[in-house]
C-alpha cells in the first residue's frame, strides 16, 4: 500500500511523500526502508530523527512538523488504534482450517452447523449444539451437549467447552481454554470430609469477548457465570462460579476472581491480583497487579495492595512506613529521656523539705 492509501483507510493527514510504498510494519526503533510505524508516546518522539521507517503514524495533538530528517508523516486522531488497523490491513490473519468440516471431526445429526463455517481435524461435538455463520473451530477442541455457538467465531485447538454453555458472536477463544468446568463447590461433613456439590448452571460469554490462552471460567452453581459484551481476559486467569463481568472490562493473566462476585463496567484488574468472593468491584474501577482485594469496591476509584487501599490513602500509607526506621529511632530516644526525667523528679520526690523559716532580728 501506498502512504495515500494507508492515510484514506485511516483518515489521516500526509506531511511528506505520499507515494511511498510501505511494505511492512515494525516497532519505531528497528523500522526499515519501506516500514511504517507509530508514535503515542512523547517520549518515543525522539526517534522520528533516527528511524529508518518510512512513514510513521503519529496524533494529530502532537507538535510535529515536517523536516528533512523525518519520514512522512501520517497524523490522525488516535495514532496506537490506527496502527493497530494498518498492521490488520497488512497482516491479514492466515486461514489455519480450511473452510469446510473436516472427515475426522465428530458431528452427531443433531448438531447444526451454520453456513461458511471451518471444522478442524478431530473436532467433537455433543448432541444438540448450534455453530452460527463464519465460525472457524480449531483441531481438538470438545464441545459439550446442547451448547450454543454465535457467529464468526474463532475457537483455537484444545479447548473445551462444557454442556449447555451459550458464546455470543465474534467470540475468541484461546488453546487450552477450559469454558464451563464444575465450580469449586464442596460442603464440609461431620467426619472432616467434603461433599461435592452438584454444579448445574452454565457460562454465558456476549459478544466481542475474549478468553486468552489456558483460562478457566466455571459454570455457576445455579444460575449463570456471566462475561458480558466486550470483556477481554488473559492468560492463566480463573473465574469461579457465579462470577458476573461487566462490559467493556479487561483482566490481566494469572488473576483470580472467587464465587459469586460482581465485577463492574469498563473495569481494569492487574496481573496476579485475587478478588475474595460474594463482594461487588463498582464500574470503572482499576486494580493493581499484585493486590488483594478483601471488600466491595466504590466506582472509579484506583486500589492496591494487600488488603487492597484506594491509591490516596495506600500511597500515604506507604510513605508512612518507609519513616518508620526513623520513627522508631525517635520514640526510643524519647522514651530515655522521659525515663531519665522520671528518675530526676523521683530524686527530688525523696529529699525531705525544710519547713524552718528565718526571722531577721533588728
Amino acid at each position: 500500500m501506498t502512504i495515500r492509501e494507508i492515510a484514506a483507510l485511516i483518515d489521516g493527514e500526509v506531511l511528506g511523500d505520499e507515494n511511498i510504498s510501505i511494505t511492512g510494519v515494525a516497532k519505531i526503533e528497528d523500522a526499515k526502508s519501506g516500514d511504517i510505524s507509530f508514535v503515542a508516546n512523547p517520549q518515543y518522539e525522539k526517534f522520528l530523527e533516527t528511524t529508518a521507517a518510512s512513514a510513521v503514524i503519529v496524533n494529530r495533538s502532537a507538535e510535529l512538523s515536517m523536516h528533512s530528517k523525518h519520514p512522512a508523516l501520517i497524523k490522525v486522531g488516535d495514532a496506537y488504534a490506527s496502527f493497530v488497523v494498518v498492521l490488520q490491513e497488512l497482516n491479514p490473519s492466515p486461514a489455519l482450517v480450511p473452510p469446510g468440516i473436516h472427515p475426522t471431526a465428530l458431528i452427531p445429526a443433531s448438531t447444526k452447523i451454520g453456513k461458511n463455517c471451518a471444522i478442524g481435524p478431530y473436532v467433537v461435538f455433543g448432541e444438540q449444539c448450534s455453530v452460527g455463520d463464519n465460525t472457524k473451530i480449531f483441531p481438538g477442541t470438545i464441545i459439550g451437549n446442547s451448547v450454543r455457538i454465535g457467529n464468526d467465531c474463532l475457537i483455537y485447538g484444545n479447548v473445551t467447552i462444557r454442556e449447555s454453555c451459550v458464546l455470543g458472536n465474534r467470540v475468541i477463544i484461546q488453546s487450552g481454554a477450559v469454558i464451563g468446568a464444575d465450580g469449586f463447590g464442596f460442603a464440609p461433613k461431620k467426619d472432616g470430609s467434603y461433599m461435592k456439590i452438584p454444579q448445574l448452571g452454565i457460562v454465558v460469554l456476549e459478544d466481542d469477548v475474549e478468553i486468552q490462552a489456558n483460562t478457566c471460567v466455571d459454570r455457576a452453581t445455579m444460575g449463570e457465570t456471566h462475561i458480558k459484551r466486550g470483556t477481554k481476559i488473559d492468560n492463566l486467569v480463573q473465574i469461579a462460579h457465579n462470577v458476573v463481568v461487566g462490559e467493556d472490562t479487561v483482566i490481566a493473566g494469572t488473576a483470580g476472581i472467587a464465587g459469586s462476585t460482581k465485577i463492574g463496567n469498563h473495569v481494569m484488574i492487574g496481573g496476579n491480583a485475587a478478588i475474595t468472593g460474594h463482594i461487588t468491584v463498582a464500574d470503572k474501577v482499576s486494580i493493581a497487579g499484585h493486590s488483594g482485594v478483601t471488600r466491595s469496591l466504590e466506582e472509579g476509584k484506583t486500589y492496591f495492595g494487600y488488603p487492597a487501599k484506594e491509591a490516596g490513602r495506600g500511597r500515604r500509607i506507604e510513605g508512612a512506613l518507609r519513616q518508620l526506621p526513623e520513627l522508631l529511632w525517635t520514640i526510643r530516644n524519647l522514651e530515655e529521656r522521659i525515663k531519665q526525667l522520671e528518675e530526676q523528679i523521683a530524686g527530688l520526690a525523696a529529699k525531705p523539705v525544710s519547713t524552718k523559716k528565718k526571722f531577721s532580728e533588728e
